[in-house]
């Protein structure tokens, strides 16, 4: 007897698996997602994602990558519109992060929200979450090379800006500000104001030098 064919065969089976999860992962929220519904989901049989994916943990940290790689290309292509202002810069990759996390929750939870399991995330997907910071790095190293922000540990101004993006989309996705800001357009003003209110204490201040 015959054995039984894939539903659909799959050029790129392990892309399409992902695509599936990450679409069900909005859909339906990251509870519901199994290697069964994203097989189902993909047109293939129940058993095509263990070629792949050992479990939904493997699952995960591969959509999880994909996100990554999203996001840090979009804050890349923001610095990049911006790339002789570095203040500017600073604020279209926040603008840029807050959109991202609020449009695309689900993902963004599952990007930063403990959830993967760290045995399931291969190098790749560390180097891709690592892209995101060195792009936040890199503008505001470049301030400081033009003279524009404070002569201190980059890394701790880079972490104050990720918090900064990181803890607003938090906010907002959880309605916590939903009388400060309501709309996207809302959104991004308000993300605009936070920042420069962050920047006041970036930009050199001979004041501030003096006090401290």
């Amino acid at each position: 007897m015959a054995q039984p064919k894939e539903k659909y065969h799959h050029g790129n089976l392990r892309q399409a698996l992902i695509n599936a999860g990450q679409q069900l992962l909005i859909e339906k929220g990251i509870h519901c997602l199994s290697l069964r519904e994203t097989a189902k989901a993909a047109g293939v049989s129940h058993t095509a994602p263990y070629r792949h994916f050992k479990d939904k943990d493997m699952l995960l940290a591969a959509i999880a990558e994909s996100g990554f790689e999203q996001l840090a290309e979009a804050l890349q292509n923001a610095a990049e519109s911006c790339a002789d202002d570095p203040e500017k810069q600073l604020t279209e990759a926040a603008v840029t992060y807050v959109k991202l996390a609020i449009t695309h929750i689900e993902m963004h939870q599952l990007m930063f929200g403990n959830i993967l399991n760290e045995d399931s995330m291969s190098e790749s997907v560390l180097e891709k979450k690592q892209r995101v910071f060195d792009t936040l790095f890199k503008i505001i190293e470049n301030g400081q090379k033009q003279n524009i922000y404070i002569e201190a540990e980059t890394l701790e101004l880079a972490v104050a800006a990720w918090s900064l993006m990181h803890g607003y989309a938090l906010l907002i996705s959880s309605g916590q500000l939903r009388e400060a800001a309501t709309s996207l357009m809302q959104i991004e003003t308000l993300a605009r104001a936070v920042t420069t209110h962050l920047m006041v204490g970036l930009v050199k201040s001979e004041k501030f030098a003096e006090e401290v």
